[in-house]
């Protein structure tokens, strides 16, 4: 961001100082009716290490229990490194409620807002003007998903229940709403009340001997 915040600044300064080049990926995901997680990665190209292992060139630059203490209790975060990039992934501590998150996010400096209104989940947070990217970020990327799929986005990119908003490209508002999917719960109730009434007819239905039997 244009002026970095938190834990952001603090991991953005050290593998900026490690590679010169820095990929972001932020991610909201909302569960359900007041539940979602987060989740962000911050990573570089292996190669721009020269060899060295990651945590140990990121510990000459960050000092992890500064880093601990600003996250308090509500994210945790662990190494990436899948071959090609190496770096940091940080999630919350579990499900968290709509203001939860909120508060979690403001942490990176990303003042999200999410809503629940009739069946339908909200997103939103500002875009240039407020919230900016750093032209030192190689690649800078905010993902929503819902539990059903995208209804409406300001800017972006959907992908089945995903809108993906490109911030280096920018926006003056990043939004977006979605369903909520309750296929799933219907499924299941229309699903156990088939079974128990198969087990009515059946039970209906058997021979005598067999309701005697099932008596006893």
């Amino acid at each position: 961001m244009k002026r970095l915040l938190g834990v952001l600044a603090l991991v953005f300064t050290a593998m900026l100082a490690l590679s010169g080049c820095v990929n972001m990926n932020a991610e909201v995901n909302v569960t359900g009716a007041d539940q979602a997680t987060g989740a962000l990665q911050l990573t570089t190209h292996q190669e721009n290490l020269q060899g060295q292992k990651f945590e140990d060139v990121l510990a000459t630059q960050m000092n992890t229990d500064e880093l601990d203490n600003i996250l308090g209790g509500q994210w945790s975060y662990t190494t990436i490194d899948d071959g090609e990039n190496v770096g940091l992934r940080f999630e919350t501590i579990g499900k968290m409620n709509f203001v939860q998150l909120q508060d979690a996010f403001m942490l990176f400096g990303f003042p999200i807002t999410l809503s629940d209104q009739d069946g339908e989940f909200g997103f939103s947070m500002p875009g240039a003007g407020e919230v900016a990217v750093n032209e030192q970020f190689t690649e800078a990327n905010l993902q929503v998903s819902f539990p059903g799929k995208v209804l409406t986005h300001s800017a972006g990119e959907v992908d089945h229940h995903t809108v993906t908003f490109d911030m280096i490209a920018g926006a003056n508002e990043y939004k977006a709403t979605g369903a909520a999917n309750y296929t799933m719960f219907y499924s299941l109730v229309f699903g156990g009340a088939l079974l128990v009434l198969a087990m009515i007819l059946v039970f209906a239905f058997a021979p005598k001997s067999a309701k005697d039997s099932a008596a006893h």
